[in-house]
């Protein structure tokens, strides 16, 4: 396999690869559920439905021990102070359940909330900004997400990338990135079988790897949109947010006209021949 270039794997380790890549995909997709309302600012009544939701939701599965309220801080509660009264808000803090629902309710902030590594609990994300969201995403833990935001469009890269079901409508969204060239498909593709995903692209080699098809795809392809394909690696190849947010930023450096250390700078057409030959077969 000489004539591959170094980084670009063959049929049958991209195969066992790709069985990894499934197994993880699956998980992603069949363990959670994304929904949110499309609202901004202090809409109470989105509050009032998402804790419906979140009690059906955890009615229906054994798994759901808790339901957290994810708040930016704990002086953020005057929704559910309005909804519920002082005294009820008190209890959220430390846990309370409501009635006909097993599940436990709690405040938690974005700095005291934590992945437990247990795929038992549903997020209700209060005003986040898309940084904390895409953080929550990640988390293993959580089994289902309802996003309700406090700025217009807030959610649009994580909609986008996941097509949540709105709340009020019933019915997914239906705007959603298009999907990268086959060309850039095969190059991440490619990037996915040859890093450790727990890592991303930390491990120097990696890096070098990472930049190299980067920097390839940059020269060789009409346009690179780091948000199609950052949906990409999160949505099809099972990326974290956290890692492929280091892949976008990557790209938006060379977007921009400015450049990144590392990476070959030779024989990049080498690797662009071997992806776009690979969408061929």
């Amino acid at each position: 396999m000489s004539h591959i270039p170094k980084g670009v794997w063959g049929p049958k380790k991209a195969q066992l690869a790709w069985g990894f890549v499934f197994l993880i995909k699956y998980h992603k997709y069949m363990a959670k559920q994304r929904f949110y309302i499309n609202t901004k600012g202090n809409d109470d009544n989105a509050y009032l439905e998402a804790i419906k939701k979140a009690r059906e939701l955890a009615n229906s599965d054994i798994e759901i021990k808790k339901v957290i309220l994810l708040i930016p801080n704990k002086r953020c509660t005057g929704w559910f102070e309005r909804l519920f009264g002082q005294g009820v808000v008190k209890k959220l803090f430390i846990g309370h359940k409501f009635n006909n629902c097993n599940a436990l309710f709690k405040f938690e902030t974005v700095k005291t909330y934590q992945d437990n590594y247990t795929l038992s609990e549903i997020v209700i994300i209060c005003g986040l900004n898309l940084k904390d969201i895409l953080k929550i995403d990640d988390f293993y833990s959580v089994k289902s997400i309802i996003a309700i935001p406090w700025l217009e469009n807030e959610l649009e890269k994580w909609v986008k990338t996941w097509n949540p079901i709105n709340l009020r409508s019933g019915l997914k969204a239906t705007e959603n990135y298009l999907e990268p060239s086959c060309i850039v498909k095969k190059a991440m593709e490619n990037l996915t079988y040859s890093i450790n995903m727990s890592t991303g692209i930390s491990h120097p080699l990696d890096e070098e790897r990472a930049k190299t098809f980067i920097l390839a795809l940059h020269k060789y392809e009409p346009s690179l949109n780091p948000n199609v394909i950052g949906a990409y690696l999160v949505r099809e190849l099972s990326w974290s947010n956290r890692h492929a947010q280091d892949i976008e930023k990557l790209i938006n450096t060379l977007n921009s006209g400015k450049y990144f250390k590392g990476g070959q700078r030779t024989g990049l057409k080498n690797y662009y021949k071997q992806w776009k030959k690979e969408c061929k077969e």
